[in-house]
């Protein structure tokens, strides 16, 4: 197959990726905000992003979501929502805090038939033909930072005798949907772990997999799993990841380690 072609079904095939509710997963940064032991997310942010029409209305206060045939109507201070016309009493009524609505988040989730995992610092939204939504929560979880140029020496209370190291998986591995990374660094310090899906024609990125940050235990082994993208059983030209990692101690930020893993 020409160069050209290659890129042409390359192309063809991201695009179907794109469009395919099942693959479409996303992303959305939200505080970490509870009451009463339950965790309320934007209205807006988080529900439009697994496919569900938001309404707000001002003069009311009232919210109203539907998808795929569900309804729920909510009014802010108010405990008691609608789902499909039935009362349902809530634990925490929507909040508007600063101008922003925010909802209780597992009521909502579970009434759109979505499961809600809570795994840390972040939450998993899935089921259903919507996309499967992550939401990332700031100050617990990380994106790739800025690379700002510059370094600074570690702290001294850095444990410099356990290198930064990803032990597994090995280079050229196969790997699964989920990838266990193992390795070491500095006890105390704050392991990040992103990964790159890539494809292997040209070895463009086509998606990263923001990372997460996670504190290394004082031995200085650490362990996170990440996603790998599933791929349809008929693309003819599959993706490898690069999964990267490095640390942060107070003013410092390591150099990367990385590995190359495939897809089974």
């Amino acid at each position: 197959m020409v160069p050209e072609m290659k890129r042409l079904v390359m192309l063809t095939l991201l695009i179907a990726l794109a469009v395919t509710p099942l693959l479409a997963d996303e992303y959305v940064w939200i505080d970490r905000v509870e009451e009463g032991g339950r965790m309320l997310v934007p209205l807006r942010g988080v529900f439009e992003a697994v496919g569900a029409a938001v309404d707000w209305t001002q003069a009311t206060q009232s919210i109203d979501i539907t998808m795929a045939g569900t309804s729920i109507h909510m009014q802010v201070n108010n405990a008691t929502a609608m789902v499909d016309g039935t009362p349902v009493m809530l634990d925490v009524p929507p909040r508007n805090l600063a101008g922003r609505v925010h909802i209780p988040l597992r009521f909502a989730g579970e009434a759109l038939g979505k499961t809600v995992n809570y795994r840390g610092d972040h939450i998993v939204l899935s089921g259903g033909m919507s996309p499967k939504v992550v939401l990332l929560i700031t100050g617990e979880a990380t994106s790739v930072p800025a690379d700002t140029g510059t370094t600074t020496t570690p702290t001294e209370t850095t444990n410099v005798n356990r290198p930064l190291a990803i032990t597994s998986p090995t280079e050229g591995q196969m790997v699964g949907p989920r990838i266990e990374v193992y390795g070491t660094a500095p006890g105390g310090a704050m392991i990040v772990v992103n990964t790159e899906a890539r494809a292997r024609d040209d070895n463009s990125l086509l998606k990263l997999v923001p990372g997460l940050r996670h504190k290394i235990p004082a031995d200085g082994n650490w362990h996170v799993a990440v996603a790998a993208p599933v791929l349809p059983a008929n693309v003819a030209e599959p993706l490898y990841y690069v999964v990267k990692a490095y640390y942060e101690t107070p003013g410092y930020r390591s150099d990367e380690v990385s590995v190359t893993v495939f897809r089974e």
